[in-house]
């Protein structure tokens, strides 16, 4: 019933703001029946219908959004290796997401190794940073906070061969202090998981995204017309930390 609800909410609330501008959205994995990595994994029927929803309503699949209208970019956090797994759909479909890894988690269990990332960057997937232990930013005192930042981006140009610019917060959460220290070291791109359009960023270049894993295709289709722009607020709310407390 809950569902239900959340559906038709959802629906209306598409109606309502029937928006076609550019716009991000993200999943954490794919996976098929026989093999998921991680709960936040949507299976891989879903997600084609996700796919197909898109196409069918005129907007293009793009590796980064460069026009206002009817662009689509796609993200994965965490890095996990269902990816991989279906790469082969990926690229038939010329679909090309923007990856977010968190350094401590390459190569352990359910997550891509260092020659799966370098393979699927040959093919055409992009790769960022996601911090480094894939902890709440937040929690870090000043010099670890420096050490997350640094340490991943360092570590990624190294492996990737290629400027990383950009980050995705772990788990969400960020602060003013937060977003200084990530332009200090050198990101120029800060993806949060707020909900909103590509273009409407803040003026401290946060850029929007909204989470499709578990959406059901009327609930997909509502949100890539900007369903969830009106709880912001409340998005924003959970994960802007105006009072951080340190480990």
């Amino acid at each position: 019933m809950l569902q239900k609800i959340k559906e038709i909410t959802f629906v209306l609330s598409g109606k309502l703001a029937s928006s076609t501008q550019s716009t991000i959205v993200f999943y954490h994995d794919v996976h098929l029946p026989q093999q998921r990595y991680t709960d936040m994994s949507t299976d891989m029927s879903l997600f084609k219908e996700h796919m197909a929803i898109l196409k069918a309503e005129g907007y293009a699949i793009v590796p980064k959004i460069e026009q206002e209208q009817y662009q689509i970019q796609v993200c994965f956090d965490d890095g996990f290796r269902g990816i991989y797994d279906n790469k082969e759909y990926f690229i038939e479909q010329q679909i090309y997401p923007t990856v977010f890894l968190a350094i401590s988690l390459i190569g352990q269990e359910g997550y891509l190794t260092e020659e799966e990332i370098i393979e699927l960057q040959t093919l055409g997937f992009i790769f960022e940073s996601h911090a480094y232990a894939h902890e709440n930013l937040t929690t870090f005192n000043d010099a670890e906070l420096k050490y997350e930042l640094e340490a991943s981006k360092s570590y990624l140009e190294s492996l990737l061969n290629k400027p990383v610019n950009e980050i995705c917060f772990p788990i969400g959460y960020f602060s003013d202090r937060v977003l200084k220290f990530c332009k200090e070291a050198g990101y120029t791109v800060l993806y949060s998981s707020l909900p909103g359009r590509y273009f409407n960023k803040r003026t401290d270049g946060l850029v929007y995204r909204n989470l499709v894993q578990f959406s059901s295709p009327k609930e997909f289709k509502a949100i890539v017309k900007g369903a969830m722009d009106s709880f912001l607020w409340w998005y924003r709310k959970k994960q802007y930390v105006k009072t951080e407390v340190y480990k």
